[in-house]
């Protein structure tokens, strides 16, 4: 991800996200030595996007979007296992998420990743009060 993703980025977080991040937050995001994004393009444009904090040993996925027109194709699955072959890369031991107790889609996607539920965070969306499944995936080195 760069800069010059951010338009297309943030037209797909609006369309995503109750609670969508800032286009400062993106920004920042890019500056962060902790944080690595990446996009999914297809024929030119920006497709899907996602994003984590590798902190030593453990990841915290921050963010998985894909464009309303390619949802349902497999494109979600593709990015959040690049996301983990980057986590491997860098020799992270687990990674985490949460996501909102009702978006069944995600968690589907992220328990046919090897994800496993390990807690809850109690009203953690301010939106709606609504809570996050923390879900957990241990990684093998490569």
């Amino acid at each position: 991800m760069t800069g010059r993703d951010l338009d297309e980025i943030m037209q797909i977080e609006l369309q995503s996200f109750t609670l969508p991040w800032s286009r400062q937050s993106y920004e920042n995001e890019l500056n962060n030595r902790y944080a690595t994004y990446i996009v999914a393009d297809y024929e030119g444009e920006v497709a899907a996007y996602g994003g984590m904090w590798v902190v030593v040993e453990e990841a915290h996925i921050t963010n998985v979007a894909v464009a309303p027109r390619y949802r349902r194709q497999g494109m979600g699955s593709r990015l959040l296992q690049a996301l983990l072959n980057i986590a491997r890369q860098k020799r992270v031991c687990r990674v985490y998420l949460e996501v909102r107790a009702s978006n069944l889609a995600a968690m589907r996607l992220y328990s046919a990743q090897g994800f496993i539920p390990t807690g809850v965070r109690r009203q953690y969306y301010s939106d709606n009060d609504e809570d996050a499944i923390v879900m957990m995936k241990q990684l093998q080195p490569s």
